[in-house]
C-alpha cells in the first residue's frame, strides 16, 4: 500500500489527527518525521500515548524515514506521514523517497517573520520556499483543518 496521507501540522499527533483524520485516512501506521521528537525519549513517549489504539507508530528523522520507505520496510501497511514543516518533506524527497499522496496542511502557528496565509497557517520565508519547491515538483498541497472542511490550494494562498 504505502503512504496514503501526508499532513503538516506542528502539533503532530493530537485530537484531530488521532480521531477525525485517522478515521478519514484509515491508515494503520503513523510516521512522525521530526528530528527533535526522534531524539527525545520523552517526546516519543508523549506521541505513543497520543497515537490511536491499534495504530503503529514510527518517530524518525527524515533521512531514516526515507530509507525505510524506499526499502519497502513497511510492506503493505497504510501509512500516514505527519511532520511539523514542509522542509521535512523536502528532506524526505532528497533522501530518495517520492511522495505518493497529496499534502494537507493543518496548524502552523505564528513565529517571527511569518506571514499569515490562512486563519491557522503562518509561514516563514523558509517555509514559503519549501512549499514553492514542493509545488514546483507538481505535488498537490492543500490547507484543511478537518476532513469535512473545504480545502484551499496552498499555491493560491501563497500568491495572495
Amino acid at each position: 500500500m504505502g503512504v496514503c496521507a501526508i499532513r503538516i501540522d506542528e502539533r503532530l499527533i493530537h485530537g484531530q489527527v488521532a480521531t477525525l483524520w485517522q478515521g478519514a485516512w484509515n491508515c494503520n501506521r503513523i510516521m512522525v518525521i521530526d528530528s527533535k521528537s526522534a531524539n527525545d525519549p520523552i517526546l516519543k513517549s508523549v506521541l505513543k500515548i497520543a497515537c490511536p489504539t491499534g495504530v503503529k507508530l514510527s518517530v524518525l528523522e527524515a533521512e531514516k524515514a526515507a530509507a525505510n520507505l524506499v526499502s519497502g520496510k513497511y510492506g503493505r501497511e497504510r501509512i500516514t506521514i505527519v511532520t511539523k514543516t514542509p522542509q521535512c518533506l523536502c528532506d524526505l524527497i532528497r533522501g530518495g523517497y517520492e511522495l505518493e499522496a497529496d499534502i494537507t496542511v493543518g496548524n502552523m502557528s505564528t513565529k517571527p517573520g511569518a506571514t499569515q496565509i490562512r486563519k491557522t497557517v503562518f509561514v516563514s520565508p523558509e517555509e514559503k520556499a519549501a512549499f514553492a519547491e514542493l509545488v514546483e515538483m507538481g505535488i498537490p498541497i492543500y490547507s484543511q483543518m478537518v476532513p469535512n472542511e473545504a480545502r484551499e490550494d496552498i499555491s493560491e494562498l501563497l500568491r495572495n
